[in-house]
Parts: C-alpha cells; structure tokens; sequence
C-alpha cells in the first residue's frame, strides 16, 4: 500500500461520511421541493416511484422497507388529490397497479426540476466525473 494511502477501514470510514453528508443534503432538498408543492417529502417520493413506473402498493412498500398496509395511507392521500390511480394489473387483475396520471406526471416533474442543491452538483461535473459517479452508485445499489 503507497505510504499515502489510507487503511481500507479510514477510507471506508471516509465514503460513509462522505455518503451521509450527501443523503442528508439530497434529502433536505427533495424535502424542500416536495413541502413547497404541497407535498411530504414520503408522498413526493411515492409519486416519484408511481411516475417511472406503475408498480404494486407491495412492490412500493419493498422499496421503502415496510408494510403494504403503511403505503394504503399515502396512496390514498395521492389518489385524493389525483396525482396517482389505482388500475388493474394487465398480467394479474387481482393485483392494482399504482400509476401517476397526467397531472402527477407534471408534479413529479416539477419537484424534480425544484430540487436545485443535486442539479446544480451534476451539471458542474464533466462527462467523465458524470460517469464515474453513475458507475460508482450503479455498484452500491446493486450490492
């Protein structure tokens, strides 16, 4: 190991930190983006999940690590306010499918555009940075 290398313990210790910092800022934008249309920061996410994809209130609640029951309530409060709707599974009808309509689409959108902390971090990275961060990411989330 070059004499200026850290232990893989310290430079481990060092990406948590580092990781940490970032999650909470990222959070602490998103929050923000979502309050200011109206949103908490669990639905701004839901309706994040709803938008790239129609997916089950189970598979929503894999995704948050909880129970389907707890993404009922937040479901609801989207339907509600029609920004997401339930609609049958095409490959299993007793399975309802959580989809963002046509105005949750937008709102999704907009939230997205509204969190300005992450865009204005990427859009100052290079193509090359760009992609050693998405090669970087792609590794822990497959992990």
């Amino acid at each position: 190991m070059p004499p200026y290398a850290l232990e893989p313990a310290a430079e481990h210790a060092e990406v948590r930190a580092a990781l940490h910092e970032l999650v909470g800022r990222f959070l602490a934008d998103y929050e923000r983006a979502a309050q200011a249309h109206g949103l908490t920061l669990t639905q701004a996410r839901v309706l994040g999940f709803a938008a790239c994809e129609p997916l089950s209130q189970r598979r929503l609640a894999e995704r948050f690590g909880c129970d389907p029951s707890n993404i009922s309530v937040l479901v609801d409060r989207l339907v509600e306010r029609e920004l997401v709707e339930r609609r049958p599974d095409p490959a299993d009808g007793r399975v309802k499918l959580i989809a963002a309509t046509d105005a949750g689409h937008a709102l999704a959108q907009r939230c997205c555009e509204d969190r300005e902390w992450l865009g204005d971090k990427l859009d100052a990275l290079s193509v090359d940075e760009l992609e050693s961060v998405r090669a970087a990411l792609t590794l822990l989330t497959r992990a």
